[in-house]
């Protein structure tokens, strides 16, 4: 059934699953995916990849000279002593969002993109420490799953938008939050965000489960854990971190909030 916009069901779920333009995931993304699934790669392997990028390497270092991993307020500038202070993992986190961030076109300003890659990268980091409270033994989720379930968890946002509605972020969907997001997609374009990013992870060969997570992310009684998690995640960030945070105040602000008022971790019991 074709709605007012001109765009039905059908007509997006083709636009969506068609491969021969599909989207790639950009390259410094895969490789430093590469890196940190390799059990012989080190800090040194990773500060190839990302001195290859200057933004990136600024990035870094911003976050390594940020009062939350430096409370001694000694400046660093060498991207190897900006690794061993933030740690291999949490590099990886911001170098992988950073790849997305610079590495994905999406049609709309540099503002928004700064904006929806900043709140993906803080639900990322709200689920790996989610994912951490809760299965400590790390049994049935690792906080790694769990992040990067957060940080995909709105890619379908941008799948509408690369592949489906190219003003997408300049509609008023470009700016709503949960149920009322949803809502809007559908009336729209006959399919939500969560549903267009389980496609476009399917499309890439993600694993299952984390494409089952961005399906369900909206989902609190999902039986998937991870779905759970993204869910508990998601609403978090809404509530506690303004929308227009910088990206590099993320992790700061997201500590800080998690601190001040812990999230409920019942409704993610295993």
């Amino acid at each position: 059934m074709m709605n007012a916009s001109g765009f039905d069901r059908n007509s997006t779920l083709e636009l969506l699953r068609f491969s021969d333009d599909l989207p790639s995931l950009p390259d410094r993304f895969v490789k430093i995916q590469n890196v940190a699934q390799d059990p012989d790669s080190g800090a040194e392997d990773l500060a190839e990849v990302i001195r290859s990028d200057q933004a990136t390497t600024a990035m870094i270092l911003k976050f390594a000279n940020s009062p939350a991993y430096n409370p001694t307020h000694s400046p660093i500038g060498e991207l190897s002593k900006a690794i061993a202070r933030l740690g291999f993992r949490e590099t990886v986190h911001i170098a992988t969002a950073m790849a997305l961030m610079y590495g994905m076109i999406l049609p709309t300003g540099m503002a928004n993109i700064r904006m929806f890659w900043a709140h993906a990268f803080a639900v990322g980091q709200v689920a790996g420490h989610l994912a951490k409270c809760v299965d400590p033994a790390e049994q049935y989720c690792s906080h790694e799953r769990a992040f990067m379930a957060g940080l995909m968890h709105d890619i379908g946002r941008a799948a509408l938008g690369m592949r489906v509605d190219f003003s997408y972020f300049e509609h008023e969907t470009g700016h709503l939050h949960g149920e009322a997001l949803i809502q809007a997609e559908e009336d729209y374009y006959g399919v939500n965000h969560a549903e267009a990013g389980m496609q476009l992870m399917r499309l890439w060969l993600f694993p299952d489960d984390l494409s089952q997570a961005v399906a369900d992310h909206h989902n609190p009684d999902s039986p998937l854990f991870l779905s759970r998690i993204c869910y508990q995640a998601n609403q978090f960030v809404n509530k506690h971190i303004p929308e227009r945070t910088p990206f590099d105040a993320i992790a700061e602000t997201a500590a800080q909030a998690l601190a001040d008022d812990p999230p409920e971790l019942s409704g993610l019991a295993l």
